[in-house]
Parts: structure tokens; C-alpha cells; sequence
């Protein structure tokens, strides 16, 4: 880890976390904890957003995917969160995460918590090809596929019936197209809203913009009690 951090404390997301039945069916408290690990140096004497890490684009992230994932696992939702900031920001040299679960164990303790620190190394990816453009696989687990689409400046996704049950996207850009609609991106990871596809549902991609556009993609694969609780 470097030197310098960002630090994220005591960040509240109300998500469904749990292998109990009765976690299965409601939201909870989850406080998140975060060191995003980079040089500082150039930040401090830029004074741009650009050469450091936005922590408020950050927070949203996390946010988004813990509650589109509806973990089971603290140590499944750290994971899955180490390898996406590390994707979603090439700045960073290493991620510390602290997930405390506040109501885990009531009236015994005050939180359970799990607690990781990676690096990128930890996540080596794998580089594929596709007719719009790279895929990077960052991460597969027994119940999510992680990746990147990184999509050339005209090209297409075309419409198809997603193969998975749910995908999550951040978009970044400068422009996108989505389901027919025009979004205007900034900078890759964007912090635009992320679009969750049914099970089925037509998806489709135009990179309207003049500069590659990344799409981080969460796929479900092995969750069959989620596809049925979800819209």
C-alpha cells in the first residue's frame, strides 16, 4: 500500500446482507469503511479531480452495487467491491474495506465485521475481444461475473436479450445511448445512476462520443433466489 490514502469512514448503505431467511426478505444497515491507497503528490500540487480519486463518485459506487447484489456474504461483498474500484480506478495501488454489519448479532455484540486489504495483482484480468471492443473479465466468483466493456467511439452494442438474470452498469463516455436514450457522460465511471436489465429485457449500447466508453458490468450467474425476487 502507499503511503497516502483517501479515507471513506462510516459510510451507510441499506442493502439485503444475510443467509438467514428473514435477511433474505428485508434491507439492513451496512457501514462501510474505506482506504483507497494512491499518491497524493500530484493531486496536491495540481488541484485537479482529475489526478486524484473522487470520493464522492466513490461512495456511489459502492452504494450501487451493494444494493443491486443483495449479498450473502460480508466476505462476497468485499471482494466484489475490491475488484471493482480497482478496475473502475487505475490510480489507486491498493484498497482497504471494513463492512461491519451492525445488526448481525443483536443484543450480543455490536457489529460483526470482515475487513480486506488488495491489491490490483490480486485480480489479474483477462483480456478478450469483441466487434465493439475489449472486454476485460476482472473478476468471476460462484455468483457474480465482473467486467469492463470498453466500447469504441461509433460503435454498437446491438440489441439482444441479456443471457444472465440482472446487469448493473456505470457508463462512462462522453456520449450514450441506452435503451434509445441520450446520456451525457464526463470522464470514464461517470457516476451516472446505474441500470439494472430484467432477466430477457432488450439491451442496447451506442457510443455516441468521440472517445472509448467503459461500461462496468456486474452479471448475476448463480443466484436463483434473487432472479425470482426480482422485478
Amino acid at each position: 500500500m502507499a503511503s497516502d490514502a483517501i479515507w471513506i469512514r462510516d459510510l451507510e448503505v441499506l442493502c439485503t446482507i444475510g443467509v438467514n431467511p428473514d435477511e433474505r426478505e428485508r434491507v439492513q444497515p451496512m457501514v462501510v469503511q474505506v482506504e483507497l491507497a494512491m499518491d497524493l503528490a500530484v493531486a496536491g500540487r495540481s488541484g485537479a479531480i482529475a489526478d486524484t480519486c473522487n470520493y464522492d463518485r466513490v461512495a456511489d459506487e459502492i452504494a450501487a452495487l451493494l444494493r443491486f447484489r443483495r449479498y450473502r456474504l460480508l466476505e462476497s461483498a468485499a471482494e466484489e467491491l475490491s475488484a471493482m474500484l480497482l478496475a473502475a480506478h487505475p490510480g489507486l495501488v491498493g484498497v482497504g474495506l471494513r463492512l461491519d454489519k451492525p445488526e448481525a448479532l443483536r443484543g450480543r455484540a455490536a457489529a460483526a465485521s470482515v475487513r480486506v486489504r488488495r491489491r490490483p495483482l490480486d485480480f489479474p484480468h483477462h483480456l478478450g475481444s469483441s466487434r465493439f471492443g475489449p472486454v476485460d473479465v476482472v473478476l468471476e466468483t460462484a455468483e457474480a461475473a465482473l467486467y469492463l466493456l470498453h466500447i469504441s467511439p461509433g460503435a454498437t452494442i446491438a440489441a439482444h436479450q441479456a443471457h444472465q438474470a440482472h446487469q448493473a452498469q456505470r457508463v462512462g463516455g462522453l456520449e450514450w445511448q441506452v435503451r434509445g436514450e441520450l446520456l451525457r457522460g464526463g470522464t470514464r465511471f461517470a457516476g451516472l445512476a446505474p441500470t439494472v436489465w430484467s432477466s430477457g429485457e432488450a439491451a442496447d449500447y451506442v457510443n455516441t462520443g468521440a472517445a472509448v466508453a467503459t461500461v462496468f458490468c456486474c452479471d448475476l450467474v448463480n443466484v436463483p433466489e434473487d432472479r425470482s425476487e426480482r422485478p
